[in-house]
């Protein structure tokens, strides 16, 4: 009760106090008013009634200055004094809201076990995120693995077409070349059984290309043979007796080449090659693969067979195998071929880094 008595009056004096002051703001800005008027107007245009008018009125103010001076201050100063004779708050009526030692022990039970709860709750929350957290890796995991899985078994049906599959395919043409020249009228026994034994050869190297796809290794690369040597052997693969003429033309200048882009292009090749014998029944082909000053390096694959028209023919894998490698070798792809004449493939490709 004694601290409600003295706020509140401790606002009545604040609001005495302010109403003191703006009252005497109010009657300090009338002098000023009155006098700034009797210092513009000169002694001799004013009436002397009217300048001993505003001479008495600011003797008025003066006097009720100093009358509101007085009276606030005692009012001030009365306060004061009531708030200083006020008894403080009872001690006793203090001690009686003060809490007990079985109030206290009690209190501290409780914020002990709201400590513990938290902490209990804190814990399960942690597993639970670590939990999700887990559960997150493990699904990235298989996500990665799936993708994985899912390139490589691309990449296998990829090169079993452009290779394992050219390669038999190869080594049936020259079955059929050998059975051709058994069953002419003049038959050549010697010319058949030479091309027995490259059917032989052809599938021996099926063979060893099924292989190194089981083991994801590049047959080319672990042959040992220079680009030029690996580019001749594919055209003996699939010639199977059909080409009347080849020309291979690879220049010096060429960088080496890592193995990754070696097979690609190797692949490349094959896979145009056996286009031009299956599809346009070449009976030319010629090859060429040199550097440009624009530190790529063109690789252009012609063939004089039958040709197709890009838009209208049904793709199948082996033009979408085309633009995949083309893709990885990071190469520009352009076939030019019209029915009725030969085929052009041209890819470009950025050189290594380093080497040019």
């Amino acid at each position: 009760m004694g601290t409600l008595l003295r706020l509140t009056v401790f606002i009545f004096v604040l609001g005495a106090l302010a109403a003191g002051v703006g009252a005497m703001l109010v009657q300090e800005r009338q002098r000023q008013h009155i006098l700034e008027r009797m210092v513009a107007t000169p002694r001799a245009e004013t009436a002397p009634p009217d300048r001993a008018d505003d001479i008495l009125l600011l003797r008025e103010l003066h006097a009720r200055s100093q009358r509101a001076l007085l009276l606030y201050g005692g009012l001030a100063l009365g306060c004061v004094l009531i708030l200083a004779v006020l008894p403080p708050r009872n001690p006793a009526s203090a001690a009686d809201h003060s809490p007990t030692p079985a109030a206290a022990r009690t209190e501290m039970r409780g914020l002990e076990s709201l400590a513990r709860a938290t902490a209990a709750q804190r814990i399960e929350l942690d597993r639970e995120r670590d939990a999700r957290h887990r559960s997150e890796e493990n699904l990235n995991l298989q996500q990665l693995l799936t993708n994985r899985a899912l390139q490589e078994k691309i990449h296998l049906g990829r090169d079993l077409h452009d290779g394992l599959v050219q390669t038999l395919y190869a080594a049936g043409l020259v079955l059929e070349a050998a059975g051709q020249r058994l069953a002419a009228p003049a038959a050549d026994p010697a010319e058949a059984a030479r091309l027995l034994e490259r059917a032989k050869t052809t599938l021996n190297a099926a063979i060893r290309e099924a292989r190194s796809a089981i083991g994801e290794l590049s047959p080319d690369v672990l042959s040992g043979q220079s680009l030029a040597d690996a580019v001749a052997t594919i055209l003996d693969h699939l010639d199977g007796g059909r080409l009347l003429g080849r020309r291979i033309e690879l220049s010096p200048a060429l960088p080496p080449l890592p193995d990754a882009t070696r097979t690609e292009l190797l692949q490349v090749i094959r896979e145009a090659v056996s286009n031009a014998l299956r599809h346009g029944a070449a009976k030319t082909i010629e090859i060429d693969f040199t550097p440009l000053p624009d530190q790529r390096l063109r690789l252009v694959v012609r063939d004089d067979g039958h040709g197709f028209d890009p838009v209208a023919v049904t793709r199948g894998r082996g033009l979408d195998n085309l633009a995949a490698r083309a893709r990885a070798l990071a190469a520009q792809l352009l076939i030019d071929a019209a029915p009725g004449r030969g085929t052009v493939i041209t890819l470009t490709l950025p050189a290594p880094v380093g080497i040019i």
